[in-house]
């Protein structure tokens, strides 16, 4: 049976009365902090400047950004007062999320974060899909990209036919492809550009246990893993890493 914790004074009064002292529950405790927060699914706008957007599939929160086709799978983790933490697969931050649902942006050029409003219902998050008949003319399309815009004679290798056949690991290695091509075009803005184009030739797509870019000798090989579904392949920003590494 539980008993009523009383005060000395309180308890010689009721006591004294002849009264029985009730047994009385304890007031419940307050919760010391408000629950996880997720991001909102939806379009926001940063600095009037970036627009992306935001939704959650398969229990992971992706993010993209309007003008670009990939797709970030972030990690999430509890922050102090009910509010999230979310990172690229870099490790680096993403998005900041408040305990009362507001959003702050973190890119390379806005380290410090740029507070971020909600717009408007969420947008179709998926980059549109290849058809088993496109995907060597896909890859053919970015190494053109690559080699008009950056001046890079980088040429794309994959199993052709596996991914042809199966849907998952085209989409994997479809996305795997588009972002080494976003690294290589982000690299070409920096002073490595010239040691890449001199001895980088080929971007080779390989399935795996897991998701990795390395680069040997002319060749970079960038792993998918299918077993971890669909957020099994690099970010273009774990590829530049990789490369900046490399060379």
């Amino acid at each position: 049976m539980k008993t009523r914790d009383f005060s000395p004074i309180a308890l010689v009064l009721l006591l004294g009365t002849g009264f029985p002292v009730a047994a009385q529950e304890s007031p419940a405790r307050l919760p010391l902090a408000p629950a996880t927060t997720n991001p909102r699914d939806g379009t926001y706008s940063a600095n009037d400047k970036l627009t992306f957007i935001i939704d959650h599939r398969g229990g992971q929160t992706r993010l993209r950004f309007a003008d670009s086709d990939e797709v970030f799978y972030l990690s999430s983790e509890a922050a102090p007062l009910g509010g999230r933490v979310l990172k690229y697969d870099t490790g680096a931050l993403a998005l900041q999320v408040a305990g009362w649902g507001g959003v702050t942006l973190y890119t390379a050029e806005a380290k410090n974060g740029l507070p971020a409003e909600y717009t408007d219902v969420v947008q179709n998050v998926d980059p549109p899909p290849v058809a088993a008949k496109n995907v060597k003319p896909f890859a053919g399309k970015l190494a053109q990209e690559l080699s008009s815009r950056d001046d890079f004679a980088i040429g794309f290798f994959a199993d052709w036919d596996g991914l042809s056949q199966s849907e998952d690991l085209r989409a994997l290695g479809c996305d795997a492809m588009r972002n080494a091509t976003y690294a290589l075009e982000e690299l070409a803005k920096t002073g490595k550009r010239i040691i890449i184009a001199d001895r980088l030739h080929i971007v080779k797509v390989i399935p795996g246990a897991k998701p990795e870019a390395i680069r040997h000798g002319g060749v970079l090989t960038v792993t998918v893993a299918p077993k971890l579904g669909i957020s099994g392949r690099p970010s273009s920003l774990a590829i530049a890493r990789a490369l900046q590494e490399a060379f």
